[in-house]
């Protein structure tokens, strides 16, 4: 095992970082976009904050947000399977933070360490950062 993982999201994106055993700053190491259900979510491309008015209807953002969080989880759960991580750090909007534990296997909620219920997608990496050291 090497790190601590930290899973920023909103209902669209993820990034994650690693916080290396022994520093105290983030390392970017990928972000996960949403995609249509039955197909793998992309990779890639940065994460941006969402617009406050999407256009989504509230039953579309929720439909979304569980379809992501399904995708997430499972992103993470092929991930754990590589032992690239032994601590998860959770960030994210009540939105997807609800949906997202409901998807989690027992050994990535087993790997939860902390979670911070707030959207941080596309904030300023000292922001992030100091949100993350309150709680490591």
């Amino acid at each position: 095992m090497k790190a601590t993982w930290v899973v920023v999201a909103n209902p669209s994106c993820a990034t994650i970082y690693s916080v290396p055993r022994g520093m105290a700053r983030l390392r970017r190491l990928a972000d996960v976009h949403y995609s249509p259900p039955s197909t793998r979510p992309e990779t890639g491309k940065p994460c941006h904050r969402e617009a406050r008015d999407s256009g989504q209807d509230a039953a579309a953002a929720k439909a979304q947000a569980e379809s992501f969080a399904r995708q997430l989880a499972l992103y993470l759960e092929d991930v754990q399977g590589d032992r690239q991580f032994d601590e998860l750090i959770l960030v994210a909007g009540p939105a997807l933070l609800a949906p997202l534990r409901d998807h989690l296997s027992q050994s990535l909620r087993d790997a939860v360490t902390a979670e911070i219920a707030r959207d941080l997608v596309g904030a300023r990496q000292e922001l992030l950062q100091e949100q993350v050291l309150r709680v490591l």
